[in-house]
């Protein structure tokens, strides 16, 4: 027999014999469970059998103790029983490679297995590990207070890095994390449906996948990956991409401390509600902090009540390098509205922010707090917000050019030496300055978009429209419209976020 076969099945006996001599029967050899040297194996866990097995498909374990005790190595499986429930925390140890990574997903037909925490801090926790899948499996942790709390939590803790993180369909629903981040901000900060943080000197976190999952009802936010720190090195390879957050009482998404994050293709709505809604401090839809060349794209958020201050759809917030992109996004009725500046409101980065070719639908503010050095380019936008007061405030380096703004007649664009007005269409509200068409920019069907990208065909433009073919030529623009329609980079485009043939 192999050194590392007999090391496995040692240990997995160990446990065997241990939960023998907590329990009135007799357990199995847990050799079931072990197959050739080096082979991987497969530990099912069935919480709903009624005595504890081997850990075969025959005889599955039916407890997270179990589980926890094991060891798992290279391309190991753990696999949950379908519409089965265990309680407490799942806290597996051993880590993958690259090339076999260890794969938890459920097995059976029925409903997700799931995972209850009963108020511990979390229902699943790796911890200086590397190369994990988590599947679609479910997460929930309930209480009757409200705590740092966590679905999955993911940490690197050891001033290693650790990395290999493919969280794909997961389900998380009901976490009591803390709400008011006014009064506990660390809490608020820490809890979330999925987080995976970065703490201590050198500690940091690469190769993070977080996809397709459904999260939602979380106090303290949906999706929070924290790759690194302040002062350290970054992250690598940060990719969060369709994905839906409901009802979740803080943040949509935020990704911080990562080499160029990927955020695209998610969908955030109502946020700051659900089962532990936010109750104090700030939050924001889909956002950045601490990234060198973010890019959040293609992302739609809608539904988001006011916070203290914020509550934005998207932010490229403080400590920010490089260039923060956020394009072709759809967004509508947040009570914070589009965009939020805050590279002043801690370790300033002094990033260029890039917001082109995006969409809001009666997210009627904008904000540039803090007194950052961040220098905002936003250009070929659509803000549509019929019979309401625009509030605006940019950076102090602003251009605002070829967008086109719908608004109440009262509304007040801003103006400074360095804040450029070109280009752009504006029906209602008044021209800040000279430049610039007045008029119906003629939408095929304002108003109409609803809670999907595709959803804001209306945003489109008549053949007739006063906005085809005469705006300003931006250098790197991106190359394609809100709708993938190709942009010259020689040839004046349409005003607006869309370059197609007029309809």
């Amino acid at each position: 027999m192999s050194t590392r076969r007999r090391a496995r099945t040692t240990a997995v006996a160990l446990a065997a014999a241990a939960m023998a001599a907590a329990t009135a029967f007799t357990t199995p050899p847990a050799a079931a469970a072990t197959t050739a040297a080096d082979s991987p194996v497969t530990v099912h866990l069935d919480c709903s059998q009624p005595r504890n097995g081997t850990g075969s498909q025959a005889e599955p374990y039916n407890d997270l103790a179990s589980v926890n005790a094991l060891t798992f190595h290279p391309g190991d499986t753990l696999a949950l029983a379908a519409g089965a429930t265990c309680h407490g925390t799942l806290a597996p140890k051993g880590s993958g490679t690259a090339a076999a990574p260890v794969t938890v997903a459920p097995y059976g037909t029925g409903a997700a297995p799931v995972i209850d925490a009963d108020g511990a801090e979390n229902a699943m926790h790796l911890t200086d590990q590397d190369h994990w899948t988590v599947k679609a499996i479910k997460l929930t942790d309930p209480a009757g207070d409200l705590a740092q709390r966590q679905g999955l939590l993911i940490e690197s803790t050891d001033g290693r890095t650790h990395s290999g993180f493919d969280i794909d369909g997961l389900i998380v629903d009901r976490v009591a994390g803390q709400t008011d981040k006014a009064a506990h901000a660390t809490a608020f900060s820490l809890s979330a449906c999925i987080r995976a943080g970065a703490t201590g000197p050198g500690s940091l976190l690469s190769d993070v996948h977080v996809h397709h999952t459904q999260v939602s009802n979380c106090g303290g936010g949906g999706i929070k990956i924290r790759t690194g720190s302040v002062n350290t090195s970054l992250g690598q390879n940060v990719h969060v991409d369709h994905n839906t957050v409901g009802a979740v009482g803080g943040d949509g998404i935020i990704v911080s401390y990562a080499e160029s994050p990927l955020i695209e293709y998610n969908t955030a709505a109502d946020l700051g509600t659900g089962a532990y809604p936010w109750t104090g401090g700030n939050f924001a839809g889909i956002w950045v902090l601490g990234d060198h060349n973010a890019v959040i794209q293609k992302n739609a958020v809608y539904g988001s009540i006011m916070s203290a201050y914020d509550s934005e759809a998207f932010d490229c917030d403080w400590g920010n390098t490089g260039t923060c992109t956020v394009q072709y996004n759809y967004s509508r009725d947040n009570a914070g509205g589009l965009f939020l500046d805050c590279d002043g409101c801690g370790t300033v980065g002094g990033a260029t922010e890039v917001v082109r070719y995006n969409i809001s639908q009666n997210d009627c503010r904008m904000v540039g707090a803090g007194g950052g050095r961040s220098a905002l380019r936003f250009y070929n936008n659509v803000v549509y917000c019929p019979g309401r007061k625009l509030d605006v405030t940019v950076p102090a380096d602003s251009l605002m050019e070829n967008n086109i703004w719908v608004a109440r007649e009262d509304s007040r664009l801003p103006t400074g030496s360095k804040i450029s007005w070109q280009w752009n269409v504006f029906q209602g509200v008044p021209r800040p300055t000279a430049n610039g068409i007045v008029g119906d920019p003629q939408f095929v069907a304002p108003g109409t978009g609803g809670d999907t990208l595709d959803s804001a065909d209306g945003y489109r433009l008549r053949a007739t429209s006063p906005a085809l073919g005469n705006g300003g030529v931006v250098a790197d623009n991106g190359g394609r419209d809100y709708w993938g329609a190709p942009v010259s980079a020689t040839a004046k485009p349409h005003r607006g976020a869309y370059n197609g043939p007029g309809l």
